[in-house]
């Protein structure tokens, strides 16, 4: 049995809050993909429920 790789020993302990810094936001990243999402949405899973949310209910 081969031992694992030990830890990546040039990177510091941080929390992710500590590398939000490095994180590229884009403005772009909450707009729809597509011309009509919600029709693409509705059309692969349905009418969306009470919470806005497109689900596949399986029988």
């Amino acid at each position: 049995m081969t031992e694992p790789d030990p830890p990546h020993v040039d990177v510091p302990e941080r929390r992710e809050i500590d590398r939000m810094d490095a994180v590229d936001v884009d403005d772009r990243a909450h707009r729809p993909t597509e011309d009509d999402e919600e029709a693409v949405l509705r059309g692969l899973y349905g009418e969306a429920d009470s919470y806005g949310v497109y689900r596949r209910e399986v029988a």
